[in-house]
């Protein structure tokens, strides 16, 4: 199939500007069921949960990232890039997510960087325990 796209990064105002006008979303049925599909996905966002496929799959690099949750902010931290067994690929990178501002911020990174850990939340606080990387397993604590 020629339209094998993935269309959900794109806005729908691009999806409406730019795709639909190509000759191949006016001449292929599946091309339109895509393009359909793409456009219903991005200008309902609350019920995106119900539309989750394949094509509207998270694409990334880093995977296995522990998630928690403090305060109202959501913390993403370490996990791996791409998909290797040993621990290699493991970063050490840290990100909050404010829902007020809708925005990503890069903070302090860990120490090590960590695979298939724990990330929880004590007393006001993210604690990184245990997991993995390049260099093994990892017997120790980041707060």
């Amino acid at each position: 199939v020629l339209c094998h796209v993935r269309f959900p990064l794109m806005k729908s105002s691009e999806l409406v500007d730019s795709v639909q006008t190509l000759d191949i979303m006016v001449e292929d049925v599946l091309c339109r069921q895509y393009l359909l599909e793409a456009f219903n996905y991005q200008i309902l966002p609350f019920r995106q949960h119900e539309m989750q496929s394949p094509r509207t799959a998270i694409r990334s690099d880093v995977l296995h990232s522990c998630v928690a949750v403090l305060d109202n902010f959501v913390y993403l931290v370490g996990g791996q890039q791409l998909q290797y067994r040993s621990g290699e690929g493991a970063v050490d990178a840290s990100y909050r997510y404010d829902p007020h501002l809708n925005q990503w911020l890069r903070i302090q990174a860990m120490q090590e960087s960590r695979i298939q850990f724990q990330l929880n939340v004590l007393r006001g606080m993210v604690y990184a325990t245990g997991g993995r990387n390049r260099s093994g397993s990892l017997a120790s604590v980041e707060k």
